[in-house]
């Protein structure tokens, strides 16, 4: 049977543990979805902390409740957010090219009000499921969790070797989801153009021809088309995008 001693070094241990942790629920994809009951995300946080116990290594020894404790509680909710943000930053690529594929098919209306992110365009919201569901089939989840356990031998807990080169890396790597948007929503937006130049065309060889009600249809069907044939490609999108991701927190923990 436990004593009293060894009881408060347990529940310091999980605390220590469970900050960041905490930091990943807070923002990772899956993770720190809003959807999921804070009670189940609070059970989640306290399972890990206490698989992280074996590899926290060297504890502070002093109290969390100190100016130096303060900070490093910070820095370790930090840390832990940081990591989660750098895959949420690959994921939002969906969001930025549902919004395109949306303007450019006349959709741009039609949104949906998403818990994480707002009110997002209906195929935001659609290339969202997609890819959350290509990352619980490819284990990004363990992945994440996986690194989250080895950033403690990088980063021990209390060292000051994250800083503002991290955040800047962090920043830098926000082009990242801009270039996977564009990657993502550039076959429909190349058919929809297409779709716009012939009925440019055809105004000028029709001027009477009602191009709203013949060319609105039109746009979203070849929208809709090129959207069910490209599904197939996405998985080695996000693939690479989780990749990026992964070899982006490998830099950032300093293990490559």
């Amino acid at each position: 049977m436990a004593t009293l001693p060894e009881l408060a070094d347990l529940i310091m241990t999980v605390m220590w543990g469970m900050l960041r942790v905490t930091g990943v629920a807070l923002i990772a994809p899956v993770l720190g979805s809003v959807m999921v009951p804070v009670r189940i995300r609070v059970l989640i946080g306290v399972a890990l902390a206490i698989a992280m116990i074996p590899l926290l290594g060297e504890l502070p020894q002093y109290s969390p409740l100190s100016v130096v404790g303060i900070f490093t509680v910070v820095r370790e909710i930090g840390i832990g957010m940081a990591m989660g943000f750098v895959l949420r930053l690959a994921v939002d690529a969906a969001l930025i090219a549902g919004q395109v594929v949306s303007m450019g098919m006349g959709l741009a209306f039609a949104t949906v009000v998403d818990p994480n992110s707002g009110g997002v365009p209906l195929l935001g919201r659609f290339y969202v499921v997609i890819a959350t569901l290509l990352l619980l089939a490819t284990n990004a989840h363990l992945m994440l969790i996986e690194v989250l356990g080895s950033s403690y031998s990088y980063m021990p807990i209390g060292a000051s070797n994250f800083g503002i080169p991290g955040i800047a890396a962090i920043a830098g790597f926000g082009s990242v989801m801009f270039a996977g948007a564009i990657q993502l929503a550039l076959p429909s937006v190349i058919a929809i153009l297409m779709v716009n130049i012939s009925f440019g065309v055809i105004s000028r060889a029709a001027p009477t021809l009602n191009l709203f009600a013949v060319g609105f249809p039109v746009a979203i069907l070849m929208g809709f088309v090129v959207l069910v044939l490209s599904i197939a490609n996405q998985g080695l999108f996000w693939e690479g995008q989780t990749n990026q991701a992964f070899d982006m927190l490998g830099k950032l923990l300093g293990a490559n």
